[in-house]
């Protein structure tokens, strides 16, 4: 039999985590913001703030033990408009601080740094409210079991509009602490009592197989539907333990995958479903994959069904490099959301793990295209290649940041800040810039950027009044429409156009403040980029040789510098973070990510000395995270103040943890003639087995491995002399 577990609500698979460890005996003395002892810059910059925020940590936890109150936790991220926001508005107001620094113990959590806390509580509020984003805010009982929780909440008085005519008020963050302290103090034993509730019915909810599909029963005092606030942003049943993939498990399971994919495809503005729209880059890369797929899956799945698969997936990323995510002028990247269906309005932040998993998909749309230097999506990759291998995504040291803020500056020596406006133009100042060069060329720019005199943002998306008379730069009419609607000839257009781009970069470079980079290195994410790079190397080797040698080059760097900074030899373990120092042991997902990256970089290279260190960090993560019954945990045994161990199957905007680590299987399987590490990728196929055949769309990335499994791994172009010593026993 299976060891218990369940999934949550988005349909990570998950079990009680291991008992806590003692805690020390610990006298509370008076609460002092301890912001200042994180190295997060996130953290670091409500040192000085009104709230005296805590660190998850034992002192904390016993802390709300020994004074009986909810500790407060706020999710959050640097890059994040929103959280932003929150500490303006919220944090910021006496009144709020008071009362979090009285009645609660107030907690703080980059969720890049704990991405498995993140997981649990986004979990919580999804199944409760139905949404999820960033900020993520909870309250939480002292043995760390959700009560409440929502997403974004306005500080008061704040002028935020319902832009919904349906839509309740939303209640301000002031209003919520009161209520909740309130009902804290007067029913204590019922706020416990629903906690373990709610976290049952998560459980049960797994037991069912309806994963996200269900609603926890939200508490009638603490939850009204109105407080979450807009979003922002297994089978108990005995495996078979041998190296074949269950018979239930087989190639038809693509197919449903696809039609449901293809089902909510946006005929009019690409993507899927409604507005938030999200990249979701592990989706359209396996759409893209489909009609290179083994014979056996194309004639499954339908001829005519991986060419349209081929079709909505180029036409997502047409309207995602045309659309207002894309920085136009600068080529700096994409934006990681769009709140518009049509992608007219970003979340400004940027990703860089969005903007890596985005080279490799253009990449592999600029191959479907033609591959050649005229081919359509070429531009598109020779910028992500730029700017993922320049200053100030490149570090000086080697790594590559985390994020760009959504927030800046107006211009240089403002004090105030303005989501996009790094980004955003006044018609008066697009004119100013581009009609000392030539009238017409604004005239024809400002239709093909669908720049307009009162801006182009509708009152109804701007509820904080951002982007009066802002226009967000997207391109409206491409250049052949231009051509016609101006009479001038298309290589005009274009001419018109690069023109403009120049002009405006160097205005935007002189007056403007480059939005805040997240300087802190993750291991995880640096290895989707090294993966991203090490691709680009391979497939611009004969177009673009600087530009090839470049991404060998930072990427092969980057490894240098995790090899150095972030590994210990000695213990054989992996850091997550580094940021002048390493801080905290890496997770599941950091093995795997950066472990992809460097077999991609070994692809590109022949040098083996990454295969060895990916073996390396693979039987790490075997040791570590590898469950005897199948798969692999997210965290350790003994990952602290973690209620819930989880299992990452599904595909987000980011692959599944376990889907890439099956990848990796199979592939150092392949490389090493090592049959035990294949047995252990079918085995974690196999732990997912019900939740893929119940809802396959949702598992993108393992069914790429179901794929390897049925069918085998392609023939490899090395020839690897590296033999690990397990293999000469």
């Amino acid at each position: 039999m299976r060891s218990a577990a369940v999934r949550t609500a988005s349909g990570d698979i998950a079990t009680p985590a291991s008992a806590p460890a003692p805690v020390p005996s610990f006298a509370p003395g008076p609460l002092r913001n301890r912001a200042a002892e994180s190295r997060s810059p996130y953290i670091k910059n409500q040192a000085n703030g009104l709230v005296s925020w805590q660190l998850l940590d034992d002192e904390t936890v016993e802390r709300a033990k020994k004074e009986n109150k909810l500790i407060f936790l706020h999710i959050g991220y640097k890059a994040c408009h929103y959280c932003r926001l929150m500490f303006l508005e919220s944090f910021s107001n006496p009144d709020c601080a008071a009362i979090l620094n009285d009645s609660f113990v107030p907690v703080i959590i980059d969720r890049e740094e704990r991405p498995d806390i993140d997981t649990i509580y986004m979990n919580y509020v999804q199944a409760v409210n139905n949404e999820g984003g960033w900020p993520l805010n909870l309250f939480l009982t002292p043995n760390l079991e959700p009560v409440f929780g929502g997403t974004y909440w306005p500080g008061p008085g704040n002028r935020r509009r319902v832009t919904d005519e349906n839509a309740d008020e939303i209640l301000d963050f002031l209003l919520i602490l009161r209520k909740v302290r309130d009902i804290w103090i007067d029913q204590e034993a019922r706020c416990r009592k629903e906690a373990t509730e709610v976290l049952g019915q998560l459980r049960e909810f797994a037991a069912e197989g309806t994963l996200g599909t269900s609603r926890i029963s939200a508490a009638s005092t603490l939850t009204p539907s109105r407080w979450g606030a807009p979003a922002l942003t297994h089978s108990e049943a005995s495996k078979d333990k041998d190296a074949s993939v269950s018979t239930e498990l087989d190639l038809d399971q693509l197919e449903e995958a696809y039609t449901h994919i293809a089902g909510t495809f946006d005929p009019v503005c690409g993507g899927f479903g409604l507005a938030p729209k999200f990249l979701t880059p592990p989706k359209l890369a396996f759409l893209l994959q489909l009609a290179k797929s083994p014979r056996p899956v194309q004639d499954v799945v339908g001829d005519a069904e991986c060419k349209h698969a081929t079709e909505i997936a180029l036409d997502t990323l047409r309207k995602i490099r045309d659309g207002a995510l894309h920085d136009h002028v600068g080529g700096a990247g994409f934006s990681r959301c769009s709140v518009t269906p049509d992608w007219s309005i970003p979340n400004f932040e940027k990703l860089v793990v969005d903007n890596a998993q985005l080279l490799s998909l253009y990449i592999e749309a600029w191959k479907t295209s033609g591959g050649q230097a005229e081919s359509e999506f070429y531009d598109i990759v020779l910028e992500l290649v730029d700017y993922l291998s320049s200053s100030p995504i490149a570090l000086p040291e080697g790594g590559f940041a985390s994020s760009e803020a959504a927030d800046s500056a107006v211009k240089k020596g403002d004090q105030e800040m303005r989501e996009g406006a790094y980004y955003t133009w006044t018609r008066r100042e697009f004119n100013s810039v581009l009609d000392p060069i030539d009238k017409y060329i604004s005239t024809v720019v400002a239709v093909h950027w669908a720049v307009e005199e009162d801006g182009n943002v509708d009152e109804k998306q701007d509820p904080n009044d951002d982007f009066i008379n802002q226009n967000i730069l997207r391109v409206h009419k491409n250049v052949e429409q231009l051509s016609q609607q101006f009479s001038i000839p298309v290589e005009t257009v274009r001419q018109y156009i690069q023109t403009a781009k120049e002009a405006l970069k160097k205005r935007r470079d002189q007056e403007r403040v480059r939005p805040e980079v997240d300087a802190k290195l993750i291991a995880g994410w640096n290895g989707l980029v090294i993966s991203a790079l090490a691709q680009a190397s391979s497939t611009l080797k004969y177009l673009d040789t600087e530009r090839s040698e470049r991404c060998l080059s930072v990427a092969q760097k980057a490894v240098a510098l995790i090899r150095e900074k972030l590994w210990d030899a000695q213990e054989k373990v992996l850091y997550r973070i580094w940021h002048g120092e390493r801080e905290i042991k890496a997770f599941a997902d950091d093995y795997a990510y950066l472990t992809n990256g460097l077999l991609d970089l070994f692809a590109a290279t022949g040098d083996e000395s990454y295969i060895q260190f990916a073996d390396d960090l693979q039987q790490t993560q075997i040791s570590l995270f590898g469950d005897p019954e199948g798969a692999f945990f997210s965290t350790t045994a003994g990952a602290p103040h973690t209620i819930i161990r989880l299992k990452d199957g599904m595909d987000t905007s980011i692959p599944a943890t376990n889907a890439v680590t099956v990848s990796n299987l199979f592939r150092l399987a392949a490389l090493l003639n090592d049959d035990a590490l294949a047995v252990l990728a079918r085995r974690t196929i196999n732990a997912f087995e019900v939740e893929m055949l119940q809802h396959p769309w949702l598992f993108p990335g393992l069914l790429a491995g179901l794929v390897v499994a049925r069918l085998g791994m392609e023939k490899g172009q090395h020839r690897v002399a590296y033999k690990p010593a397990r293999l000469n026993v």
